[in-house]
């Protein structure tokens, strides 16, 4: 029986109509003070039995709810973010625009392709948001000789109208013979750093008969031992 009362939620009503069918048999003298004082004990019981029931709800749930949390807290922190990450076409500008405005510091843009940056938009989705941030101090381009022509005519009129434009300095001209490309940014005053890296050709960049158009990079991490061999290699390609 009280495994019942405990399972079920009409206890309000039993109780309400168990005391005015008790309060109206009294008022006809149909029954005795001494038959209500025991109904009155069971209405009582029942009221303690409801609160008791909700109580231990409470309580079950607030365990459970805290073991939950715990158990995301315990999940989250065990979860480490991979050193490198491949980003698509569809986040591709969006993750170019979050990197550039979490950069400090310097910033080396290493055999990049020029080619990229001819029309207005790529250049201000993947460039001029360096060249603007106010907590990027220098900018420096290392590039093959091949790309001089196009640093005169596609990079330089568009740099020389942006705010931050004396922080992009000349070129350092290196035969860099590799195709890999990448843009290595410092992260805080520590001297860490991240990365976008890429590589000329299929899949990672669309070619046309004019431009070259970026499809995927990789986002490496400051955690990643990769970063420092990027800069070593790049250390490597200036002074040859």
């Amino acid at each position: 029986m009280l495994k019942r009362l405990l399972k079920q939620d009409w206890e309000v009503v039993a109780v309400l109509l168990a005391a005015t069918i008790a309060l109206i048999l009294h008022f006809l003298h149909l029954t005795e003070l001494d038959i209500l004082m025991p109904i009155a004990i069971v209405l009582l019981a029942i009221f303690l039995i409801r609160d008791i029931k909700r109580e231990s709800q409470a309580e079950h749930f607030a365990l459970v709810e805290a073991r939950i949390e715990n158990s995301l807290i315990t999940l989250q922190s065990s979860l480490t973010p991979p050193d490198v990450t491949l980003i698509g076409p569809s986040q591709l500008q969006a993750e170019s625009v979050r990197f550039a405005k979490r950069g400090q510091g310097e910033v080396i843009f290493f055999n990049i392709c020029l080619r990229m940056y001819k029309a207005r938009y790529p250049f201000d989705i993947m460039l001029r948001p360096f060249i603007e941030n106010t907590d990027i101090t220098s900018i420096q381009f290392v590039l093959n000789p091949k790309e001089k022509e196009r640093w005169d005519t596609n990079i330089l009129p568009k740099v020389s109208v942006c705010a931050g434009r004396k922080k992009v300095k000349e070129p350092i001209w290196s035969n860099l013979e590799e195709n890999m490309s990448f843009i290595l940014v410092g992260t805080d005053t520590a001297g860490k750093a991240e990365a976008l890296v890429s590589f000329w050709g299929e899949p990672f960049m669309a070619r046309s008969y004019d431009t070259n158009v970026p499809r995927y990079v990789l986002y490496v991490r400051e955690s990643s031992d990769l970063i420092t061999s990027l800069k070593e290699h790049e250390r490597i390609c200036r002074s040859r």
